[in-house]
């Protein structure tokens, strides 16, 4: 281990960069220290593998490697004791923990630790959209009792609570009940390098993970009503292969008007071009506090069909895409027959919205203004 060091803020996480498989909050993180790594200093602490188990061979275990404007410390399994985590924790010199999920295990073990007087610092609490309707009923009970116990022991007290959007606020007080210590401060979107639109010359694609919360059961459901001739594109992990499973048998009773392929995993640095291609982007995920998918795909130009379980409510008053309620799976079906019915020309013009709704994301000021309040604000103290 090194010696004493001097961050503003240890972020913990289960996995991080290189790989990107283990979804959204990745992409946060990578976002955020690009944001604010100028005026903060970063130390990521999470695993030396990817969320299937893929070893970073190439990145040496237990030391302080650069990347991007943050720093970062991998670990073998063997070394995420409570004990070793402690001693890393210390040695980081820094005054704010960044936890980013309440459920995690290594979660519980920092919050444990902190309550047992293992380690003096504040903690950021970003739950990461696990609060929302469809990501709570998965394994519930379990985590009905889990929440139990951390009130029980206390482990809250003193917590900040980051939401990403008003809309996940809400989610956080119907699980949690109403905390005294919430701030919202929004997931940093950055686009990174000035983009050319591909053709649109595809029709729909679904790009996640493949797991309930993100519905791609329903989108194969919804196909069903769709009277144009269309091919859906699947991209993405298989995390639960018994879902993937259920899935498949739903693409085998498709009408033979509606094609559907699985593609794969793509890398990260492929997504943008990828996305490009196609004329709409199916998303009628349960549930996102954030979403970092939604403005990928249209700063590809790519409208997106999404539902109304994200933060991303205005598309339809912007130009670049479909809003709408899970309960009507024939409106999902109306909006892919008006995509990817649209002429050269009208896929041209709704790409240039979609950019722009995508540039003026990523320049929002408040978006800086606010994250670097959440961790420089003061603490409120003795709070549950």
């Amino acid at each position: 281990m090194t010696p004493q060091l001097s961050y503003d803020v240890l972020v913990i996480l289960d996995y991080y960069l290189p790989g990107r498989k283990a979804g959204g909050p990745i992409t946060t993180i990578a976002n955020l220290t690009e944001l604010l790594g100028d005026e903060l200093r970063f130390l990521i602490l999470t695993r030396r593998k990817d969320i299937d188990g893929t070893v970073y061979s190439h990145l040496p275990a237990g030391r302080i490697v650069r990347t991007g404007r943050a720093d970062v410390i991998y670990l073998n399994d063997e070394e995420f004791t409570p004990r070793d985590l402690a001693q890393y924790a210390r040695l980081s010199g820094a005054g704010t923990l960044y936890l980013n999920s309440f459920f995690s295990p290594l979660s519980f073990i920092f919050l444990l630790l902190r309550r047992l007087g293992q380690l003096n610092m504040n903690v950021i609490l970003a739950p990461r959209g696990e609060f929302s309707r469809a990501a709570y009923v998965l394994k519930g009970r379990k985590k009905r009792l889990y929440r139990q116990l951390v009130d029980r022991f206390g482990l809250l007290r003193g917590v900040r609570w980051q939401v990403s959007s008003s809309y996940e606020a809400q989610e956080l007080e119907q699980v949690l009940g109403e905390r005294d210590d919430v701030m919202l401060a929004p997931d940093p979107f950055v686009t990174g390098r000035d983009w050319t639109p591909q053709p649109h010359d595809r029709d729909l694609i679904y790009l996640s993970r493949i797991s309930p919360k993100k519905n791609l059961h329903y989108a194969l459901q919804c196909l069903e009503q769709v009277r144009s001739p269309v091919t859906l594109d699947i991209y993405g992990p298989i995390e639960d292969s018994s879902y993937w499973e259920q899935c498949q048998v739903l693409i085998r009773r498709l009408p033979s008007h509606v094609q559907v392929k699985y593609c794969g995993v793509l890398a990260y640095e492929d997504v943008r071009d990828t996305f490009g291609h196609y004329s709409a982007f199916f998303f009628p995920t349960g549930g996102e506090n954030y979403g970092h998918v939604i403005p990928e795909a249209l700063s590809a130009g790519t409208p997106v069909i999404l539902s109304d379980c994200t933060p991303w409510r205005d598309l339809e008053d912007a130009g670049v895409g479909y809003v709408l309620p899970l309960e009507a799976p024939e409106r999902f079906a109306a909006a892919v027959d008006e995509l990817v019915g649209r002429s050269t020309e009208e896929r041209q013009a709704t790409a240039a919205r979609c950019q722009s709704y995508a540039k003026a994301v990523e320049k929002q000021p408040h978006v800086r203004q606010q994250n670097m309040t959440l961790f420089t604000q003061p603490f409120k103290r003795g709070q549950a």
